[in-house]
């Protein structure tokens, strides 16, 4: 099991899941041990394909289950058995809550943080975070269980770590109201790490939310869930990051600017301050404006615009 993108499950076969569901297994027999992204797959693994942009990951999934629409072709490369639903991320729901474990709030120093951290008063910490060696936790820091926060890091005020992605299932036949997706991944930080008060880290859905080795976030940051945020990179104020997209290292992010979901950024990439990023980037890019165009391209808009009104 890739820890980085699957998290453990009560074992199960997936016969018993597809009368669970209310779906049809088609293909052999397997046990499920885990919830998987269709990236992170592999034997024991379940996923499920809700978005048809996911079908070439679906292809290549080592996931021994994937939960699928009843008109989703399996594609010719997956080996695996598929569960049919009427609905994929509905059923998805369903099965991430029987991963759900209950893990209590300290009310002493947990064993996991070393004696070295500074823990100013207000910090809330779970039972079974780990922090690394004379990292900083000043007052309000909340980290939620199962986040590892490395060597030599600094949490400013009330940043929190760990607490749900925003995920809901809209509502569907089965259900008049939202469906809240549990999430059973944790944060993990790398060593170096500074992050700016208020900053929140949403925990994995499954697997985990990374913010690498060296990176510097200012205050009021969102880092949505199963964001990876690479090495050395730079975050300003105020800038959001949707679910599951990549930040490759050294990434440069100008305050107040926005990144959609499930793209990814390249090494060196460079976004400017109000920007809005819907697509991947090409390592080295330069952006700017909303939507985010190349930013030599954004200056002679802009020229062109300024000599017209003169």
């Amino acid at each position: 099991m890739d820890s980085l993108g699957a998290s453990a499950l009560p074992a199960r076969p997936a016969s018993e899941w597809a009368q669970v569901l209310g779906g049809v297994l088609e293909g052999p027999e397997a046990a499920v041990e885990f919830a998987c992204t269709l990236e992170a797959g592999s034997p024991g693994g379940i996923s499920f394909l809700a978005n048809p942009s996911y079908r070439r990951a679906w292809s290549a999934s080592g996931a021994s289950v994937v939960l699928a629409g009843t008109d989703s072709e399996t594609p010719k490369g997956f080996g695996g058995s598929v569960i049919r639903v009427a609905n994929p991320y509905a059923a998805w729901a369903m099965v991430l809550a029987s991963g759900q474990r209950h893990v209590a709030w300290a009310v002493a120093r947990p064993k996991g943080v070393d004696p070295s951290a500074v823990l100013a008063p207000g910090v809330q910490l779970a039972e079974d975070v780990k922090v690394g060696p004379r990292s900083v936790l000043n007052p309000g820091v909340v980290l939620y269980p199962g986040t590892v926060v490395g060597a030599d890091c600094v949490l400013h005020a009330n940043v929190v770590l760990g607490s749900d992605g925003f995920g809901f299932v809209p509502p569907h036949s089965g259900a008049a109201s939202w469906t809240k997706i549990p999430h059973l991944g944790r944060v993990r930080i790398g060593d170096g790490v500074e992050l700016g008060s208020g900053t929140c880290v949403d925990r994995a859905v499954v697997g985990e939310t990374v913010i690498g080795t060296g990176s510097k976030l200012d205050n009021l940051c969102q880092i949505g869930h199963n964001v990876r945020i690479g090495a050395h990179c730079v975050l300003a104020g105020q800038v959001g990051v949707a679910g599951s997209s990549v930040l490759e290292d050294y990434v440069v992010v100008g305050g107040q600017a926005g990144i959609a979901g499930h793209i990814t950024i390249g090494r060196g990439a460079r976004i400017g301050a109000q920007s809005g990023v819907a697509k991947s980037l090409a390592p080295g890019a330069e952006v700017l404006g909303s939507p985010a165009v190349d930013a030599r391209e954004f200056r002679r808009f802009f020229a062109a615009q300024k000599s017209g009104r003169g």
